[in-house]
């Protein structure tokens, strides 16, 4: 009866390793953004389709030595999660787009904690008495949970989260410029404002754990877009008496490049998390593309004593090799998030494009946030 007891649990236990996998659920709900496009779900070199309001159920293979890398990529952006599953546990994922892009975030099903790792059994027990071995090359019955090195598992996670970075801002902007006239002996000054957009990726590189003050620093590039609108006014004198005012519109559309080198200053609140600031410093040459309303009127005193009022419309680029910035910002990373920072946090950045030829000395200083992800 024994004997036949451990044919069965072995029987029984292979049959349990044929069904390993992880059951998951992707659920897309229906949603006017994106709604024409198609979601990817890629999964050990598995692509599964979402349409709009449409939901997938798999049970993917998996042998939870390591975390299993979920992605979701649609419209050239792509949004990933290392899931940390446990045996028999089912997930249920939502992903569709938003403002930021497309996202992927995990509605239900538990996850292995920091420090816990999956431990394959080579034996069971049957009847409480007798320990059955599996050979080399049997499968393996059960599965256990067991703890490791706390420190160990960080450092894990860090290495694991680390890495290439995308870092995605959105500012609200205002500018200044200023231009000498020297045909005209006189100044202008214009101010203006409007929205700011960059993405730049760098290599996250947090330094090992230890109390106080730590650092660290990667190369950053990337581009940067704005939308500005300024206005400024011109008064001259005309020989002979008359005098001539100029109110000039600008909506300026600046598109550079961004290559610099951050610099992370911070501390480590625990040995997962770290908060602090990071300060960019960056080279940004830069075209820019000018849409300008021009409104002109000429005065004449005694004896014409006439005045003439003139519109015009122009459009012009030019390209400067000048530019440099400064960008400010809070950072607070954690490895056991699965994003890196997934609230917004806040950015301040400083931006300079010195006078090269016609062109102005143009200023500009922005106030937004900014996120990371993989």
């Amino acid at each position: 009866m024994k004997k036949l007891l451990i044919i069965l649990t072995m029987l029984a236990c292979q049959a349990l390793y044929a069904q390993e996998g992880v059951t998951i659920k992707f659920i897309r709900p229906s949603k006017f953004q994106g709604s024409a496009a198609k979601v990817r779900i890629i999964i050990n070199d598995n692509e599964y389709i979402l349409k709009n309001g449409s939901e997938i159920s798999v049970i993917v293979p998996h042998d939870y030595s390591k975390p299993l890398l979920i992605e979701a990529s649609a419209g050239g952006t792509r949004q990933s999660y290392r899931l940390r599953a446990i045996p028999s546990e089912k997930y249920v994922f939502e992903t569709g787009f938003e403002f930021k892009g497309i996202y992927l975030k995990l509605l239900e099903g538990k996850e292995l904690a920091v420090g816990e790792v999956i431990q394959k059994s080579d034996t069971v027990n049957a009847g409480g008495e007798t320990n059955v071995k599996i050979d080399k090359d049997g499968k393996a019955v059960g599965f256990a949970i067991q703890k490791i090195d706390e420190s160990e598992a960080i450092r894990q996670e860090w290495l694991a989260r680390g890495g290439k970075i995308k870092n995605e801002s959105v500012l609200l902007t205002g500018t200044y410029f200023g231009m000498d006239l020297k045909d005209f002996d006189t100044r202008i000054d214009g101010y203006g404002g409007g929205v700011s957009l960059a993405t730049n990726w760098l290599n996250l590189k947090i330094p090992e754990y230890k109390t106080g003050i730590s650092n660290w620093n990667s190369f950053n590039y990337g581009w940067g877009v704005d939308m500005l609108l300024y206005h400024y006014k011109l008064d001259v004198d005309i020989s002979g008496g008359g005098s001539m005012d100029m109110s000039v519109l600008n909506l300026s559309f600046p598109i550079a490049a961004n290559l610099g080198w951050t610099f992370g200053f911070g501390k480590f609140l625990d040995p997962g998390n770290w908060k602090g600031v990071a300060l960019t410093f960056k080279y940004r040459p830069s075209l820019t593309l000018n849409i300008v309303s021009t409104t002109s009127t000429i005065k004449f005193p005694a004896p014409l004593n006439t005045t003439q009022t003139d519109y015009n419309s122009d459009t012009n680029a030019s390209f400067n090799l000048g530019g440099f910035g400064v960008d400010f910002e809070f950072s607070n990373f954690s490895a056991t998030m699965n994003e890196l920072a997934p609230k917004p946090k806040t950015k301040f950045s400083f931006f300079v494009l010195p006078p090269v030829g016609d062109t102005p000395m143009f200023i500009s200083i922005s106030l937004g946030v900014s996120w990371y992800s993989r």
